[in-house]
């Protein structure tokens, strides 16, 4: 038994650094070059759309105020939800990671666009919340008549 695992141990040992010392291009000095390559979206307006669903988050002012006003009442909810829904984000509230992306055209268009359709969503979900909020409600008031 001890010669069996002298045997591997020895056989292990010369097979495994004969195998390294074969290695092509193995210096230790240089840094192994990536697997693979990531392809980056060479389209900028594409760019901005996928940072503005990352990166655009303040929508929740108007998105709250729209709640609130639809929970008082969804005819009184709908000025708010109409007057947010038509204007676009302020570029104060747009949160755009690189400004001198934000300079190119495309990116400019593709986040902006990206933008305040996620503004028009979270406004018109909210108004159907409130919405949905006073339907259950009048229902729930006249079967306990």
């Amino acid at each position: 038994m001890k010669t069996t695992f002298l045997f591997c141990a020895f056989f292990l040992i010369v097979f495994g650094s004969f195998c390294q010392a074969q290695i092509p291009n193995s210096n230790p000095d240089s840094a192994p070059g990536p697997l693979y390559e990531l392809k980056r979206p060479e389209n900028l307006y594409v760019k901005g759309q996928i940072e503005a669903e990352r990166n655009y988050t303040k929508y929740k002012g108007a998105g709250t105020g729209t709640l609130l006003t639809s929970l008082v009442s969804p005819l009184v909810g709908l000025i708010p939800a109409i007057a947010c829904s038509a204007t676009p984000p302020k570029l104060s509230n747009l949160g755009y990671p690189d400004e001198e992306l934000f300079k190119q055209q495309e990116y400019y268009l593709g986040y902006t666009e990206k933008a305040k359709r996620i503004k028009k969503r979270k406004v018109w979900t909210n108004w159907g919340i409130g919405l949905g909020v006073n339907i259950v409600a009048v229902v729930l008031l006249n079967s306990g008549r």
